[in-house]
């Protein structure tokens, strides 16, 4: 039996990533200008060119070879921006990257991208974007504050609506896993008699993976589950807890809801939050907003909205042919 698998909540979430990159002519040198500090058009291009280049990015960044389109390039460079005031402010600060800020870089940019993906760049360039988030997990852990109620709850809304969004059937499963009928049929009279589902799966479930999380296995679609196991739950009546099933790792009473407890994620997602403050993502957010930026009219337009700024790809722009990345390899930024 699988345990459950916790939906991330990614600091940004996209399916695809595609990009619009500039030609070699030296009508300005900057590609982009954020409070100041200019980003080469080479260096742009070079990442954009990774990007276009990645295998497992081709299908939903075009249909051509090397050529990307021009919103997928607007994404980049919000990050590239965004990247730019987190830096300033984590060398400001002088704010340590940690061991556990550079897993979370790491999961961070597997999220961005898609794990494979990230895989599949070259290493100079998975290296710079787990870098990257890294210290971007560092200042949001030193400028964050506990995250409130409601962060929680919406995080939950959140993850729910993609787990449905994964699960056709809307059958999510749980189970309590037991040597013997006669303890199976005894749980399920306590259960009857009022005592929580998740409390008896997290104490007596001999499924010590799923009894973790009460015995949420997940959605039942797609799971390998046992035969007799999986006849049972599927025409089990929501919310209804079975009779003790047998199968051959013994005895299971099941149930099977249209959505997650609130009570079974809400550690998972406090801990995460807690690494990821809303609170000091919003006051990110407000300093990029404020930021003082400049975008070479061929990458795009900076653009305020909402107290949220982000680069708008160009009016009308055209797929180019992405510009071939320099052999050299990239310094490193502090």
């Amino acid at each position: 039996m699988r345990s459950l698998v916790r939906v991330p909540v990614a600091l940004v979430a996209i399916a695809a990533i595609a990009a619009v990159t500039a030609s070699c002519s030296a009508v300005r040198p900057s590609a982009l200008t954020v409070n100041g500090n200019e980003l080469s058009r080479d260096s742009v291009d070079r990442e954009l060119s990774a990007i276009a280049d990645n295998p497992n990015l081709k299908n939903e960044i075009a249909a051509t070879e090397g050529t990307i389109k021009s919103g997928g390039s607007a994404i980049w460079l919000t990050h590239v921006v965004t990247q730019q005031v987190v830096d300033r402010e984590v060398r400001r600060r002088g704010i340590k990257v940690t061991t556990n800020d550079q897993r979370a870089g790491q999961s961070q940019a597997a999220n961005f991208f898609g794990p494979q993906a990230l895989d599949a760049f070259p290493k100079w360039f998975r290296d710079q974007a787990v870098g990257e988030f890294s210290r971007q997990t560092a200042l949001l852990r030193a400028s964050g504050t506990p995250p409130s109620d409601a962060d929680v709850r919406a995080a939950y809304q959140t993850a729910i609506a993609q787990l449905r969004q994964q699960c056709p059937s809307g059958r999510f499963v749980s189970h309590i896993l037991v040597p013997s009928q006669q303890l199976a049929a005894g749980l399920a009279a306590q259960i009857a008699a009022g005592t929580s589902f998740e409390q008896l799966a997290s104490q007596q479930s001999t499924d010590s993976g799923s009894a973790r999380d009460g015995g949420e296995l997940g959605c039942i679609d797609g799971q390998q589950l046992d035969p007799t196991f999986q006849q049972a739950a599927a025409s089990l009546p929501l919310n209804q807890v079975s009779a003790p099933v047998q199968t051959q790792f013994g005895w299971h009473l099941i149930l099977v809801r249209d959505t997650i407890p609130f009570e079974l994620l809400e550690n998972g997602l406090r801990q995460r939050l807690e690494q990821q403050s809303p609170a000091a993502q919003r006051r990110l957010a407000s300093q990029v907003a404020r930021a003082d930026v400049d975008v070479d009219p061929r990458y795009g337009r900076w653009v305020v909205r909402g107290g949220r700024g982000s680069v708008q790809p160009p009016r009308g722009a055209p797929r180019t042919t992405a510009t071939p990345p320099p052999t050299t390899t990239p310094e490193p930024v502090p």
